[in-house]
């Protein structure tokens, strides 16, 4: 017998959850924190240890855990795909347009869309900080196989990649709201 899940997804309150006052910029460039490296080198690690205040989160992983409430038997991106295609634009069009510090995180491995994800920000007036984290590999692969799903940044990161270029886009047009 097939077990059907239904999911009520409260759009504005997952959008909120990601915002408090300690990630406003206190000067004329918010931040960009991007964490690079391949996968279970840390990033999200690092992400929570010293990123976790004064930063909105962009991040589909996050986002997509968010929303199945712990099922790790859920398929990313497909079981959210339509919420999270609403979500983080939004997110993303709200840190942007607030000028907001913001974190997010890569494999990088792409140099072009890495790049101009870079350079993005730059053009919208944030001061990126690229941190690259590296790992041994045979303890990456440990790190891998002992973790409770198989939803990175490897899949992610287009994503949110993609809702960043995107809302600096949209700012620069003046069509986001300050």
């Amino acid at each position: 017998m097939e077990n059907n899940r239904i999911f009520q997804i409260n759009i504005g309150s997952e959008i909120d959850r990601l915002f408090d006052d300690s990630s406003l910029a206190h000067n004329d460039h918010p931040k960009a924190v991007i964490l690079m490296g391949g996968v279970a080198t840390g990033k999200t690690h690092l992400r929570i240890k010293n990123y976790s205040q004064g930063f909105v989160l962009i991040d589909a992983a996050e986002m997509f855990h968010h929303l199945s409430r712990g099922d790790a038997m859920l398929d990313f991106p497909d079981a959210f795909l339509e919420p999270l295609n609403l979500i983080g634009p939004l997110v993303s069009q709200r840190a942007i347009s607030e000028r907001r510090n913001i974190v997010t995180e890569i494999i990088g491995a792409d140099q072009d869309p890495t790049f101009e994800l870079i350079e993005t920000l730059e053009a919208a007036g944030y001061l990126v900080d690229v941190v690259a984290l590296t790992c041994d590999f045979e303890e990456s692969v440990r790190r891998n196989e002992n973790r409770g799903d198989n939803i990175s940044a490897y899949y992610a990161e287009a994503f949110q990649r993609q809702w960043i270029i995107d809302a600096c886009g949209e700012s620069a047009r003046g069509s986001v709201a300050p």
